[in-house]
């Protein structure tokens, strides 16, 4: 049988564990590979170009750019060397995160300086990041946890006030909205990531999104080792053989077989984020009002759901994980906070309090695009059932 020919089959059946993540992968993302295959271009190319008109489309951008690399961590790396960060800069950042943002910054030679996290939605807090900007303050990296917009107004307000660029960490927010629009359709730069776990894939892959055309360039540098004009060239599965480098660079450049599979996920995006809302609000409705239970949100309507994650009080968290595992349901921690690794635990810090809480209260539950509701039931009986 070919394998356009099968169904495809979530592992997420009554009698199987019920995983924190599951990408979904259908016959469509499996025709898009084929197609890009049989073109015979496999490095960055048409396909490159299509998928960044396509973010483009989707997120309702207007005089802004974006810029696909290889991986989400390769987009704020080149977003900060773009913004003109580098050795002998700061960079304020939550330590509450996946230490990815903190070794993009420590890559552009800067120092990390971390800043701690509001109670409500877990973004950052702008009093303990304004306590900690200095002379060498340059950039501002916010995180919207979970997809959840934190109060960026606010962040912006600060970084007038202080002259500071924003590079907004939006890879568990794509198709979120702030103020009515989008994430990604205002402000200064915001960077994606299309992992494979995230709310659409291209297997490994991000973006940079910038309304600062001067930089675009850079970052078409920047991605493809320092290569003057490669770009265009590339974007018609050409290449150019007369090209001088005038700058560093990586090799961060996405691929046409990697973008082939964005393209796919891409029309499906509004499908995908209606039913992980679904999920959530079902969570939520079913988990809010459970002593020693924090919820984050109620409604979804503004959010594109990455994970859902409960607050678990009392210090029952651990007793919680053990009870859904020997139930057969999966969960996960996000995060371990940056301060607490080796690596980073000399890092400038504001004091950390609610981090150094939730940190030791927070778990991930399972969430999973198109989730079958026996799936869905499994998660919830089994956090009711340990709280009954």
């Amino acid at each position: 049988m070919n394998v356009l020919d099968r169904t495809p089959v979530q592992p997420t059946s009554s009698d199987a564990r019920v995983p924190v993540f599951v990408p979904y992968v259908g016959v469509d993302t499996l025709k898009h590979l084929t197609d890009a295959l049989d073109v015979g271009w496999l490095g960055m190319g048409a396909t490159t170009k299509e998928f960044e008109e396509r973010i483009a489309a989707y997120l309702g951008l207007e005089g802004r750019y974006v810029v696909c690399t290889n991986t989400g961590t390769s987009a704020l790396h080149i977003a900060l060397l773009a913004a003109g960060v580098g050795p002998g800069d700061q960079v304020i950042t939550p330590s509450f995160n996946y230490v990815a943002d903190h070794q993009a910054i420590r890559a552009t030679g800067a120092e990390v300086v971390m800043c701690d996290i509001r109670d409500d939605d877990l973004g950052l807090d702008v009093a303990s990041a304004e306590s900690q900007i200095g002379p060498r303050t340059k950039a501002i990296v916010p995180l919207h946890f979970a997809g959840i917009p934190c109060r960026i107004a606010d962040v912006y307000a600060l970084a007038r006030r202080h002259g500071l660029r924003v590079v907004e960490d939006a890879c568990h927010a794509f198709g979120s909205t702030a103020g009515g629009a989008k994430i990604g359709t205002d402000g200064d730069v915001q960077f994606f990531s299309f992992d494979p776990v995230k709310v659409i894939t291209s297997i490994d892959g991000g973006c940079v999104v910038t309304p600062h055309r001067e930089e675009v360039e850079r970052l078409h540098r920047l991605r493809l080792l320092g290569v003057d004009k490669d770009t265009t060239l590339r974007y018609q599965n050409k290449r150019a053989w007369d090209y001088d480098v005038v700058s560093e660079g990586f090799r961060y450049h996405l691929t046409n077989i990697m973008a082939s599979v964005g393209v796919s996920q891409i029309k499906r995006a509004d499908e995908f984020i209606a039913s992980r809302r679904a999920v959530c609000e079902r969570y939520s409705e079913a988990f809010d009002g459970i002593p020693g239970v924090r919820v984050l949100r109620r409604s979804y309507a503004d959010v594109s759901p990455f994970i859902y994650s409960l607050r678990i009080e009392d210090g029952r968290r651990e007793a919680l994980i053990a009870h859904l595992d020997a139930r057969g349901v999966d969960t996960g921690i996000h995060f371990v906070p940056v301060h607490r690794h080796t690596f980073f635990a000399s890092a400038r810090r504001a004091p950390l309090p609610v981090t150094e809480r939730v940190v030791d209260e927070v778990v991930t539950l399972p969430l999973h695009s198109l989730m079958p509701a026996r799936s869905i039931e499994r998660v919830i009986d089994g956090v009711a059932s340990f709280f009954a």
